[in-house]
């Protein structure tokens, strides 16, 4: 079971991939290096997410997931480490029962998608979608990060006000938004961050978030602007690969921003690194991310996908070895 008390933390955080093996099975010593592994580089865990390959899993491959996750943290010391995990569904009732697994193998806190099945529908049923975060808040038994990714979800897109609404729950403690739009997010801040805000849901965010409510782009490549724009981290499919230097981006940014202008100057050198790294990893996808694992990494950390994604192009496979040879240097000198 995960420990209750656990924080979010400030800072980036890494959606995890999930390796199979050739014959699409789940390779969880692989997924449990990759854990400890990024957790002694700072970064948040997050698992289940769009690059673990949710939707690909079983119910039961879900809680086995979150299992391996929880031990491999709490056998390498990070017992206290937030694990934040996805537990969308395509109903509110199907979410439910995901994220009461979910915590049952130890999650801490749950990232939910809208579903996107019925986007016909429900993109104009602004009441629908906002109705289905609310339910699965009344009845998550953990706190609740709302994931904002329109290409995952049949285009569906939260607008701010609607999150601004959700972020009363007493249940919600921040957004994920893979929308890539800074100025939502800094709307949304300035709405959470405000004196009466706080006045009001202080306290309860407070045991479950270090930043209050988080608001997270799902980039790195526009990390150091959306710290700018009051954002309180990112989550970010390259800290696969780079963990260690969105880490000091994000340190440099944090220390740039107070005043230190060396500091401020470094972070913008690693963002212009950051941003072009992200751009390749967005290009090559989940199966590039896992060949960018094991070429870089360790072989079998990445593994294959599983159907319906294909394998990974010869195309790709270059540019992965050619375009992120340089940065992959860099983080091996961090």
């Amino acid at each position: 079971m995960a420990n209750s008390k656990a924080v979010w933390a400030n800072g980036p955080s890494v959606p995890l991939t999930t390796p199979f093996r050739a014959d699409e099975s789940i390779d969880h010593e692989a997924l449990a290096k990759q854990v400890v592994r990024l957790a002694k580089a700072k970064m948040g865990i997050v698992l289940l997410g769009t690059n673990g390959e949710a939707s690909h899993l079983s119910r039961e491959e879900r809680r086995s997931v979150v299992k391996t996750g929880r031990k491999a943290l709490d056998d390498a010391g990070f017992k206290d480490e937030p694990l934040l995990v996805g537990t969308g569904g395509g109903s509110a009732a199907t979410t439910v029962e995901l994220t009461q697994d979910a915590a049952e193998e130890g999650a801490t806190h749950s990232i939910v998608i809208c579903p996107g099945y019925f986007a016909f529908a429900m993109g104009r049923d602004r009441v629908a979608i906002v109705d289905f975060f609310k339910k699965v808040m009344d009845k998550s038994p953990i706190p609740v990060m709302i994931y904002n990714f329109p290409g995952a979800a049949s285009g569906i897109d939260l607008n701010s006000d609607e999150l601004m609404e959700l972020a009363e729950h007493k249940n919600c403690f921040g957004v994920k938004l893979t929308c890539a739009m800074i100025g939502k997010g800094h709307r949304l801040a300035v709405h959470v961050q405000s004196e009466q805000y706080l006045k009001t849901h202080g306290s309860r965010l407070q045991a479950v978030s270090e930043a209050g409510f988080a608001i997270l782009p799902g980039f790195s490549e526009s990390l150091l602007p959306a710290l700018v724009s009051r954002h309180t981290g990112c989550i970010t499919g390259t800290g696969n690969i780079f963990p260690k230097t969105i880490r000091k981006l994000y340190d440099q940014a944090v220390k740039g921003l107070k005043g230190d202008a060396a500091a401020l100057t470094e972070a913008m050198s690693l963002q212009d690194r950051i941003a072009r790294s992200d751009f390749i990893i967005v290009k090559a996808g989940v199966q590039g991310t896992k060949y960018a694992l094991d070429h870089f990494v360790e072989k079998g950390m990445g593994g294959i996908a599983r159907s319906p994604l294909g394998p990974v192009s010869d195309a790709t496979k270059k540019m992965v070895e050619t375009d992120l040879k340089e940065d992959w240097e860099f983080e091996s000198k961090l």
